[in-house]
């Protein structure tokens, strides 16, 4: 099996490839200082050179706020890019995975959201997502389309995993406390989209850790492992005046991947201990 990576310098990316290396799989892996996935004519040649059996389209423009402000931008990149790679897959008969995101869903249920669903983005970022998935069902009938949310890990980018990788942290910070939603260990959805990609099982896939809450949560659970002294002070979401809309209650709920692969995946703070052992070990 070849594997042709988007976005392979992202925290998904870089799990992925460590991933692929254990288990000699030959892979090639392009980020935007190599190649611009909005540049077709270049990606057409990068793809149809490498011959790829799997592509896995993970770059993205994920700053939400960024999205928002920038629409535009965030087309192009999001859903523009991701219908050139669905048609170039198609034409090389290779399997394509795309990551997307619960930011497709609105947040006004009470409970998870499954893979059956019905998406209301509110965001712009999640309009761009939720079209590039649309794009991908219209033109490719090979794919997999693995939603997920809250990423936490080596090298994510989100708020939570820099000030836990950070050695020196401050006095107090304000954590939001109204967003309801799922975690999701960047080694764990590695090893999901492994299984999902060795496999004929092509769909939809809710991929996060069981269980969910708010970063409030998460970072309260961080405090009680790592015993930091930093003061977490909540903060509701209107009061940072965000650019862009968020879903209130958002967790994914998975059926599709539990059904067909007989796998769970792990609750988020067993994942959240294994990673704080990660950053402890770092940090000596």
């Amino acid at each position: 099996m070849k594997v042709f990576i988007t976005g392979s310098q992202g925290c998904l990316g870089t799990a992925f490839q460590e991933l692929l290396k254990s288990e000699r799989i030959n892979y090639l892996g392009v980020d935007i200082h190599q190649l611009d996935i909005c540049d077709v004519k270049r990606l057409n040649e990068a793809i149809f050179n490498y011959q790829p059996d799997v592509i896995c389209h993970f770059a993205a423009v994920s700053d939400v706020d960024l999205c928002e402000r920038e629409p535009d931008m965030a087309f192009r990149v999001n859903t523009l890019a991701t219908l050139g790679i669905a048609l170039i897959a198609r034409k090389i008969n290779a399997k394509l995975l795309y990551t997307s995101t619960n930011f497709i869903f609105d947040g006004n249920k009470e409970t998870p959201y499954f893979e059956y669903d019905q998406p209301n983005p509110v965001s712009e970022y999640g309009k761009t997502k939720y079209l590039g998935e649309k794009y991908i069902k219209e033109v490719h009938n090979r794919y997999y389309i693995v939603r997920t949310a809250w990423l936490f890990g080596k090298n994510a980018k989100t708020f939570a995993t820099k000030f836990l990788t950070q050695k020196e942290k401050p006095h107090s910070i304000n954590v939001i406390c109204d967003q309801i939603g799922s975690f999701t260990y960047v080694q764990d959805l590695a090893e999901a989209i492994f299984n999902i990609i060795k496999s004929e099982n092509y769909g939809t896939y809710h991929i996060v850790n069981s269980e969910y809450g708010t970063w409030l949560d998460f970072l309260l659970k961080a405090k009680e492992l790592m015993r930091f002294n930093t003061e977490l002070v909540p903060v509701k979401t209107e009061e940072l005046n965000l650019p862009a809309p968020r879903p209130k209650f958002a967790p994914l709920g998975s059926k599709n991947y539990e059904f067909l692969f007989e796998k769970k995946m792990r609750p988020w703070k067993d994942a959240l201990t294994d990673f704080i052992k990660t950053v402890i070990l770092s940090n000596k």
